[in-house]
C-alpha cells in the first residue's frame, strides 16, 4: 500500500497532464495574483490531498510571478499577510509557515528564472523540507 505523500504525489502528477498557465479574466495587476492564489488553494481544498499545501503554494506563485514582477511583489504580500494570520489567529506552527514560504519563494524563483512548473513545484511534500 502506497504511503500518503506517494499517493498524493501520483494525484498532482495526474493533475498537471495537460496543465497550461491559467489566463482567466485578469490577466495583469494587483487582482490577479489574488485570483492565482485563490483559485490554487480552492483547488486544494477540492483535491483534499495530504502533504499537498507546499505544492500548491509554489504553484500559486510560480503562476502570479508568472504574470511580471509586480503581480510577483503582490503575490508575495498576500503570502505575509495569510501567513501572519495562521502563525497569530490560526494557531498554525511556525515551522509549517516557514516551508509555506520556502515553497513560495521556490515558485516565484521558478518563473523568473524561466523554468516550467514541473521542473520548479515538486509534487512530493518531502522536495519541500
Amino acid at each position: 500500500m502506497p504511503r500518503y505523500g506517494d499517493k498524493t504525489q501520483k494525484e498532482l502528477e495526474n493533475y498537471l497532464i495537460g496543465y497550461s498557465m491559467p489566463i482567466g479574466k485578469t490577466q495583469t495587476g494587483l487582482a490577479a495574483p489574488y485570483h492565482d492564489l485563490n483559485r490554487n488553494f480552492e483547488t486544494m481544498k477540492r483535491m483534499n490531498l495530504k502533504e499537498s499545501d507546499p505544492f500548491f503554494h509554489c504553484k500559486a506563485n510560480y503562476e502570479a510571478a508568472s504574470r511580471g514582477t509586480y503581480s510577483g511583489l503582490a503575490a508575495y504580500a498576500l503570502d505575509v499577510v495569510k501567513e501572519a494570520k495562521d502563525i497569530g489567529y490560526s494557531g498554525y506552527p511556525v515551522s509549517d509557515s516557514l516551508r509555506d514560504f520556502r515553497a513560495n519563494i521556490r515558485g516565484q524563483q521558478g518563473a523568473r528564472a524561466g523554468k516550467t512548473l514541473r521542473e520548479t513545484c515538486p509534487t512530493h511534500h518531502t522536495k519541500y523540507k
